[in-house]
């Protein structure tokens, strides 16, 4: 997420990709309350994968800029060494659907090609080019204005008025990348739903008085999801799988309100509720359509959920929700790198209940140490082969990637239903 203190902790294609190009159609799709998605979409049916397994991951690239649109320009100049060992562990991993959390979002269209053609398309530090032809993308929460006083401070202007925090509309953005085609007219996203939409809220408070930490008038307009919260079907095989991605707040930088940390909890419960119809009953979408009436088949809860099971400062545990839920699968990825890491780094490493070889996000080791806050959860549905977390040890390949990121590439391989 961006100013630099605020990153001591957590950090929360024109395309020319292949032959078959001439073969997609481009397009923009306007769906509801001016949200805006691009996606290519082929001509023909969707191809019946041969593939044994498909990859799905997600990854917090840190790619986010203090301006809006010097993104947009670093990814222009083909040069800037960050994107390159971002790119290169794309390249590396290769795979086949991905989520990118802090991909900023204006002229995101123009910048995803720029990151396809100058830099994935390009071999970085030896690695095969990769070529994604799909892509989606919607608008987040992050620096869009609310025009109320959010925090109480008097003022509805800067970042911390912004639905979520962010010094401009669509810093901290969200991308998903795909080889497979995207089902367009059956994604969902919750950009706009408001937290007091949701049934039982975790209302923050301030603790000495016992009254609500915000307004009426802010409670009334804010929204849930600090960036959003989408549905995105990917059609593999003769089925699809819902890639269901989110970027929840860090639980921390608020105060005794602890105002962070409910909306974390709640954020994470959005994707909870979101698996089960009769939970999920009180939801609509940006195009105020609800839940489908059946429990989704297939699917793979993805993102930087800002939360660790075990250790951090998270509110009521609420990826626990997730990793308990019925439905879902923890294929539990590690790394060697991650274990070395926290022996090595110590300080609050030491006293970390859960296993370092778990974890996903290298953070200050004296405030709060490496957590695992980055997830990829399959529906049991769905055959789990194999599963890792990009974190090369001391001298091993890709090492040195490490530093364009305090988070790390987590991957999960599922047999093609």
């Amino acid at each position: 997420m961006a100013v630099t203190s605020f990153f001591l902790y957590y950090r929360p294609i024109p395309a020319m990709l292949q032959p078959s190009f001439i073969q997609i159609i481009c397009r923009n799709l306007a769906l509801g309350a001016g949200l805006l998605v691009m996606s290519c979409i082929a001509d023909a049916k969707p191809p019946i994968s041969k593939a044994v397994s498909v990859r799905f991951a997600t990854f917090n690239t840190s790619m986010n800029r203090p301006e809006a649109g010097q993104l947009a320009n670093d990814l222009a100049n083909g040069r800037d060494v960050q994107i390159q060992k971002i790119a290169a562990v794309l390249q590396h991993v290769r795979p086949d659907v991905v989520l990118l959390n802090e991909f900023d979002s204006p002229w995101i269209s123009r910048s995803v090609d720029y990151f396809q053609n100058n830099y994935l398309s390009q071999p970085q530090f030896g690695n095969e080019p990769i070529s994604y032809k799909y892509r989606y993308f919607a608008k987040v929460n992050t620096g869009e204005p609310s025009t109320v006083d959010l925090n109480g401070d008097g003022k509805v202007q800067g970042p911390q008025d912004a639905f979520g925090f962010g010094f401009f509309p669509g810093q901290y953005g969200m991308l998903v990348l795909s080889k497979y085609p995207i089902l367009i007219s059956r994604a969902q996203t919750f950009q706009m739903f408001k937290w007091s939409d949701m049934p039982e809220a975790m209302t923050p408070t301030l603790p000495d008085s016992g009254k609500p930490y915000y307004s009426a008038e802010a409670w009334s307009q804010l929204r849930l999801s600090s960036k959003s919260h989408w549905i995105v079907p990917i059609a593999i095989g003769k089925s699809a799988i819902n890639f269901i991605t989110s970027h929840p707040t860090p639980p921390v930088f608020d105060g005794p309100d602890d105002h962070n940390g409910c909306r974390n909890h709640d954020e994470i419960r959005l994707v909870r509720d979101i698996l089960d119809p009769k939970l999920g009953g009180y939801l609509r979408d940006d195009a105020m359509r609800p839940l489908p009436r059946k429990r989704m088949k297939h699917f793979v809860i993805a993102g930087d959920l800002n939360a660790d099971p075990n250790d951090g400062d998270s509110t009521g545990n609420p990826v626990e929700m997730l990793l308990a839920h019925p439905l879902v699968q923890d294929p539990l990825p590690e790394s060697a790198g991650a274990e070395e890491a926290a022996v090595v780094q110590g300080g609050k490493n030491k006293d970390h209940v859960g296993s370092g070889k778990f974890d996903t996000g290298d953070f200050n080791d004296s405030a709060v140490g490496n957590l695992r806050i980055d997830y990829v959860l399959p529906s049991k549905s769905l055959h789990v082969i194999n599963s890792g977390v990009f974190w090369p040890k001391q001298g091993a390949i890709g090492f040195d990637w490490l530093d364009a990121s305090d988070h790390r590439l987590v991957w999960v391989d599922v047999k093609a239903p």
